[in-house]
C-alpha cells in the first residue's frame, strides 16, 4: 500500500552559500552614490520582503474532515469513500492526525489543519520559498499550490488556521483547488 505520503510535508529551506573571488587590479574608490531625498509622487513604497516562517502547532482542531466524500472526489477526479479522521505514523515513529480520503483501499489525498506560531496564516504561505510553488490567487488570506515529492499540495491561509490539502495521484485543476479551498474555509471555526 502506498502510505509513505502519509507522513508530514516538510518544506526544507536552503540557506545560500557564498563565494570569494580574488580579481587581480588596483583597488580605486567608487564614485560617490547621490540619493535624492524627495521621493518621486509616482513611486509607491515597496512591500517588504516576507519574513522567516513560523512554527506550526498541529491537532489544532479534533477533526480537520473540511471536506465530504464529493468534494474530496471533485478534487482527486474519482469516488472516493467518507473522509476519516486518522492517526498518521511518521517514519521517525512520531504521530499526528489527519483527515484520509481513500479510493479503492488507497489514501489519495490528506488534509491537516494547523495554528501558527507567529504571525498569521497568510504570512506563512506567504513567506514560503519560491521553487516549486505557485499563487493560487482569489481565495482565503493566501494560497499556493505546492509540489511536494508525494504530491500537490495547497497551503490555504483563514483568518485563524492553515490547512493544507495533498493529493496523491492526481493533479487538481485550479477551479477544482479554488472550490476545495472555499468548501474547507467555509467550515473552519471562526
Amino acid at each position: 500500500m502506498r502510505r509513505a505520503w502519509l507522513g508530514s510535508v516538510v518544506v526544507v529551506l536552503a540557506a545560500a552559500a557564498g563565494c570569494t573571488a580574488t580579481v587581480p587590479g588596483t583597488a580605486a574608490p567608487a564614485p560617490p552614490v547621490v540619493v535624492d531625498a524627495t521621493p518621486s509622487p509616482s513611486s509607491a513604497p515597496a512591500a517588504p520582503p516576507p519574513g522567516p516562517r513560523s512554527g506550526l502547532d498541529v491537532d489544532v482542531l479534533p477533526d480537520e474532515c473540511l471536506l465530504n466524500a464529493a468534494e474530496f472526489g471533485a478534487l482527486v477526479g474519482r469516488p472516493v469513500r467518507p473522509p476519516e479522521q486518522s492517526t498518521v505514523r511518521r517514519e521517525n515513529g512520531s504521530t499526528s492526525s489527519g483527515c484520509v480520503a481513500t479510493a479503492d483501499g488507497e489514501p489519495v489525498a490528506m488534509m491537516n489543519v494547523y495554528g501558527v506560531r507567529t504571525g498569521t496564516p497568510a504570512d506563512y504561505v506567504r513567506a514560503a520559498p519560491p521553487g516549486g510553488r505557485r499563487e493560487l490567487p482569489g481565495v482565503g488570506e493566501a494560497a499556493a499550490v505546492i509540489d511536494t515529492a508525494t504530491g500537490p499540495t495547497l497551503q490555504l491561509a483563514g483568518e485563524r488556521y492553515l490547512v493544507t490539502i495533498l493529493v496523491s495521484g492526481a493533479t487538481p485543476s485550479d477551479d477544482a483547488w479554488r472550490a476545495a479551498a472555499e468548501a474547507a474555509l467555509s467550515r473552519l471555526p471562526a
